[in-house]
């Protein structure tokens, strides 16, 4: 069974923006793909799982992990990739 509700959303022309609620993602892409095609602009969708627990992404590191224990390496450069 799906549980995760899509929503599309995006703007007319004229300014007025629109949405639908969507049941499956396959649909979901469909209708903002179709939505482009007609001209919509700012068109976009998102999805919200009611079953997912905590943040999304990492929210905590203790001495290089993760909460669940898996060693967390990504650092951020600042010297422009080089």
């Amino acid at each position: 069974m799906n549980i995760t509700e899509y929503m599309v959303y995006w703007t007319k022309s004229d300014g007025t923006p629109g949405s639908m609620k969507i049941d499956s993602l396959e649909q979901t892409l469909t209708y903002a793909e179709l939505h482009r095609r007609q001209g919509m602009r700012f068109v976009t969708m998102c999805a919200e799982n009611p079953n997912q627990v905590g943040k999304m992404g990492v929210d905590q590191i203790v001495d290089n992990k993760t909460p669940d224990g898996v060693e967390y390496t990504w650092m951020k450069r600042r010297d422009g990739g080089q």
